[in-house]
């Protein structure tokens, strides 16, 4: 079998598999943070109205904590080999969002929701720089 056919890349035993940089992965965790801002944006939209008070609650907070850990964790190649890691931090965001359940629901912060529009998108440029850092120069 050639050494670049899609059968010798994949997961082996003898295959140490390949590290993904920190700064894709500090990117995929901005990336996960954009898009839920801009989701829970959305949704405060829908529910109630535009300009309308946007509360933070430790549900919205676990929710935007589990996001950057799934974001920054969950990167995965073929090539990569898996790590404990990443299964603990994944397990780690479905717990914080099932223990967020059972916490009171007091409100941390009221804020404009235009706000998780402009944090999403100073999220989304940051997560593009990190992952164009480690592009390769031409």
């Amino acid at each position: 079998m050639a050494k670049n056919s899609p059968k010798s890349t994949q997961r082996s035993g003898d295959n140490p598999g390949v590290s993904i940089p920190i700064q894709v992965r500090v990117g995929g965790a901005f990336m996960a943070l954009a898009a839920v801002l801009f989701l829970l944006a959305l949704v405060a939209v829908f529910t109630d109205g535009w300009a309308a008070p946007f509360a933070w609650t430790p549900i919205r907070v676990a929710i935007v904590i589990a996001a950057l850990l799934v974001g920054g964790f969950a990167t995965v190649r073929r090539d990569q080999k898996a790590s404990m890691t990443q299964v603990v931090a994944l397990a780690v965001a479905v717990l914080l969002i099932i223990g967020s359940r059972f916490v009171p629901q007091e409100i941390y912060l009221v804020q404009h929701q235009a706000f998780l529009v402009l944090y999403g998108g100073a999220a989304l440029i940051c997560a593009l720089i990190l992952r164009r850092s480690v592009m390769p120069k031409a």
